[in-house]
């Protein structure tokens, strides 16, 4: 497999399966995430990376909560600042966490951050 994911960019992330797998996957899978299990998500997500989740506690809340509104409308949990467009081959690159390392609000920034501030490049100070 590439070190480099193809999708999200991210190292060592790239996992390969069928449609028809990840279709059974997704079947059999009953497992709800709720906020506080997203959120470990995210941090460990974030683990050893050059990106961390924001350390305003208080705006993560609420991107959480908008994360979540957008899974109770539309299915999915779309990052809460996009406008998704109803074409599932488009807004399927809006899930959360987005492939935000490729996006001029964080590449080559030395503040960056994805769309919506949920991830922050990572501090060396802290």
């Amino acid at each position: 497999p590439p070190e480099i994911c193809p999708t999200c960019l991210v190292k060592n992330a790239y996992v390969e399966v069928s449609s028809e797998e990840a279709r059974k996957i997704i079947t059999i899978t009953k497992t709800k995430i709720d906020k506080d299990k997203f959120q470990k998500a995210i941090k460990i997500f974030a683990e050893n990376r050059e990106f961390q989740v924001n350390p305003d506690k208080e705006k993560v809340n609420m991107l959480i909560e908008g994360v979540f509104e957008c899974e109770k409308n539309h299915g999915f949990k779309y990052c809460p600042c996009r406008l998704i467009e109803k074409d599932f081959e488009k807004d399927i690159k809006l899930i959360c966490p987005c492939n935000f390392l490729i996006h001029e609000t964080y590449k080559g920034k030395d503040d960056g951050e994805c769309w919506c501030g949920l991830f922050v490049k990572r501090r060396h100070d802290e």
